[in-house]
């Protein structure tokens, strides 16, 4: 991941094959979203919570 300042973090990642960014915060570096290439598959997987990303829920 990639430090973007104030305990946010970018990082490049694949889901379901397809490329996309993941937006974590905080001191956990909890996934905050997943950014898709298309808004067809952000609809599609926006209530999605993948298994191998660490949610603050997960706690």
């Amino acid at each position: 991941m990639q430090g973007a300042g104030d305990g946010t973090f970018y990082g490049p990642h694949t889901e379901n094959d397809q490329p996309v960014l993941v937006i974590g915060e905080g001191a956990g570096l909890w996934t905050n979203c997943v950014t898709w290439k298309s808004p067809q598959l952000a609809q599609q997987y926006k209530h999605k919570k993948f298994k191998d990303l660490y949610y603050q829920s997960d706690e």
